[in-house]
């Protein structure tokens, strides 16, 4: 199980890492579009898993389609994505309120619903590539936060796990783990983006990336409740050891906007 994960996470972050420098704005939202398909399919699979092929591929074909569409009017209104920024904010700290109070909750995953988490995210991932000189470098960052956030809190969790993070949402999560994450997630995010021309404030920086640290951590939460809202362990199985797309973007959801959010502001 484990040697599948890390095979299976090494060839997903070298080929994105290969689109990100390599290829240019308009194929990564390109391969936007494409997670931002599969994801919807796995997503009205767990709305309704008697779903017809035919609904599923249409509700998919309309999230891809949202994600170019939306991209675009990233480029020409910056106030879209102020309000996608606090729509999550909003999200996430109910979330936040779950951990702290060590509550369950339920959440189905309405189609409505699959339209914000899917289409607002994965569209801001061609607008920060392509926004400026900084865009890759910045772009980079934030995968680098989830990606090593994600890495930390799963291997730190299995060492140092000793105190459930949320057990009525995820009993797996820990505390450690997390922290792991966060420890490791958080200097080496800030360091991409310390090579970019503007980071010129290392205060702002810090809290910018640890806040969304924070975010695809509560992020990941969220696809937790909505799996068990569903009665599912995964989102999918099409990737060995990770399970479905949901299941390897679910922390990028709240992360990159959230992100973007805050980069407007600074």
């Amino acid at each position: 199980m484990i040697r599948a994960r890390v095979l299976t996470g090494l060839a997903l972050a070298s080929l994105a890492l290969l689109a990100l420098f390599f290829l240019p704005t308009t194929a990564i939202a390109g391969i936007a579009a494409v997670v931002g398909f599969l994801g919807a399919l796995e997503w009205a699979d767990l709305r309704n898993q008697g779903s017809s092929t035919a609904f599923r591929t249409i509700y998919a074909a309309l999230v891809a389609l949202g994600i170019v569409v939306l991209w675009k009017l990233f480029e020409q209104n910056v106030v879209a994505i102020t309000i996608v920024a606090i729509g999550w904010v909003g999200l996430l700290g109910w979330i936040a309120s779950l951990v702290v109070r060590k509550t369950e909750a339920s959440c189905v995953p309405s189609l409505g619903l699959g339209l914000f988490a899917l289409i607002p995210a994965l569209s801001l991932l061609p607008y920060i590539h392509g926004k400026s000189s900084n865009g890759v470098l910045e772009l980079l960052a934030v995968l680098l936060i989830v990606w090593v956030g994600d890495i930390g809190a799963y291997f730190g969790g299995r060492r140092f796990g000793r105190s459930a993070l949320a057990p009525m949402i995820s009993p797996g999560k820990t505390w450690e783990g997390a922290f792991t994450g966060f420890i490791l997630a958080v200097p080496i995010g800030a360091s991409i983006f310390f090579l970019s021309d503007s980071a010129s404030h290392p205060g702002i920086i810090f809290a910018i990336i640890a806040v969304t640290a924070v975010a695809a951590v509560l992020a990941d939460l969220f696809e937790s409740i909505l799996k068990r809202s569903a009665g599912k362990k995964d989102s999918g199985n099409l990737l060995p050891g990770h399970g479905g797309v949901l299941d390897r973007i679910d922390s990028l959801l709240g992360a990159v906007p959230v992100f973007s959010g805050l980069t407007l502001l600074f």
